[in-house]
C-alpha cells in the first residue's frame, strides 16, 4: 500500500524524523515538548517500516471513520432537507385548499343569491298564473256558452245530413263504374307492359350478344376468324377464285391493321408476280363497305412479302394454317 501524505493542520508535510503517534498525541491535547526518552523511542520506530506501515494503517482507519461520520452527516442534512421540502408542500396544499374552500365559499353564496331571486321570481310567476287562471275562467264560461250555440247548430245540420247521404251514395255508385271502367283500363294497361318488357328482354338478349361478339373480336385470333368467315361469304372471294383458275392458288397471309379495331388483312400473292390485299372488318358498327380490295399490283420488287400463314381450302374457302 502506497504512503499518503501526511500534512499537519497547516497544510505543510510532516517531517520524516517526527513519529505519527506524536501527532496523535497533539490531536488528543498532549500539549508540551515530548521528553528526550521518548524522542529516541520514536526514531528507533521511525527506523523499524514494520511499525510504520502499521501506523499508517491506524491513521487510514481513523480517516475513513471520519468519511463515515461525514457520510451520516450528509444523509441525515437530505433527511432535514427531504422533511422541510415535505413541509413545504404540505403548507402550500393547505394554501392551496383554502383557496379552494374561500373559492367554494363565493359559490355558495352566489348560488344563495341566485335562489334568493329565483324565489322572488316564481312568486311573481304565481301571481301571473293567478291572473291567467281568472282570464281562464271567463274564456271557459264564453266557451260554454258557444257550445250551447254549437249543439243547435248541430241539430240544424242533422236535418240536412239524410240528404247528404243520398247524395254521397249516388256519388259513390258513379264512382264504383268508374272504377270498373279504369280496371278495365288498367288490363289493357298491363298487356301492352308486358309486351314492352318481351321487346326489352329482346333487346337485353340481342345486347348480350353484342357484347359477348364484341368481347370476342377483342381477342386478335378471334377476330382473324371473323374476318375470315367474312371474307369467305363475300363476293371478293369468289373474284379471288376466278383469278386462281387462271393463275393457280395463291400464297395466303393473314393479318391485323393498325387501330383500336384493326381490320383484318388478307394479302394474296400469285406465283411470286400478282398480289391482292383485302381488308375485312368484322366490327359491328363499321359502315359499309365491309370489305374492299386494298392494294392490288404485279411487281413485287417494292413490296414487303411476308410469310404465308393460310391457305384457300377446299371450296375456294380461305383458312388459317398452312
Amino acid at each position: 500500500m502506497d504512503e499518503p501524505d501526511r500534512r499537519e493542520a497547516n497544510g505543510e508535510r510532516e517531517p520524516d524524523g517526527v513519529d505519527a503517534a506524536a501527532s496523535n498525541g497533539s490531536a488528543e491535547g498532549n500539549v508540551g515538548e515530548p521528553d528526550t526518552s521518548e524522542v529516541e523511542v520514536r526514531r528507533e520506530y521511525n527506523d523499524d517500516p514494520v511499525e510504520l506501515k502499521t501506523r499508517l494503517g491506524i491513521k487510514d482507519n481513523h480517516i475513513r471513520e471520519l468519511y463515515d461520520q461525514i457520510s451520516s452527516s450528509k444523509l441525515a442534512a437530505d433527511e432535514a432537507w427531504a422533511s422541510r421540502q415535505a413541509g413545504e408542500g404540505r403548507v402550500r396544499a393547505l394554501e392551496d385548499e383554502r383557496a379552494r374552500l374561500k373559492e367554494r365559499i363565493r359559490t355558495l353564496e352566489e348560488e344563495t343569491r341566485q335562489r334568493r331571486r329565483g324565489r322572488e321570481g316564481q312568486e311573481r310567476q304565481i301571481e301571473r298564473l293567478q291572473r291567467e287562471l281568472e282570464r281562464k275562467d271567463g274564456e271557459i264560461s264564453r266557451r260554454d256558452y258557444l257550445l250551447e250555440r254549437r249543439d243547435q247548430e248541430l241539430e240544424a245540420f242533422s236535418l240536412d245530413a239524410s240528404d247528404l247521404v243520398t247524395r254521397k251514395d249516388q256519388a259513390l255508385e258513379d264512382a264504383l263504374r268508374r272504377v270498373e271502367g279504369l280496371e278495365r283500363d288498367l288490363e289493357e294497361r298491363e298487356s301492352e307492359a308486358a309486351e314492352l318488357r318481351a321487346t326489352i328482354d329482346e333487346l337485353r338478349a340481342e345486347l348480350e350478344e353484342e357484347y359477348e361478339l364484341r368481347r370476342r373480336l377483342a381477342e386478335p385470333s378471334n377476330r382473324l376468324r371473323a374476318g375470315i368467315e367474312l371474307f369467305n361469304d363475300s363476293e371478293e372471294r369468289r373474284q379471288m377464285n376466278a383469278l386462281s383458275r387462271t393463275m393457280g392458288q395463291p400464297e395466303v397471309h393473314v393479318s391485323l391493321d393498325r387501330g383500336e379495331e384493326p381490320a383484318v388483312l388478307l394479302a394474296f400473292t400469285w406465283q411470286g408476280i400478282t398480289w391482292q390485299t383485302y381488308a375485312v372488318n368484322p366490327g359491328l358498327e363499321v359502315r359499309e363497305p365491309r370489305i374492299y380490295l386494298k392494294s392490288t399490283g404485279e411487281d413485287l420488287s417494292g413490296v414487303d412479302r411476308k410469310p404465308p400463314n393460310g391457305r384457300v381450302g377446299p371450296g375456294g374457302r380461305v383458312q388459317l394454317g398452312l
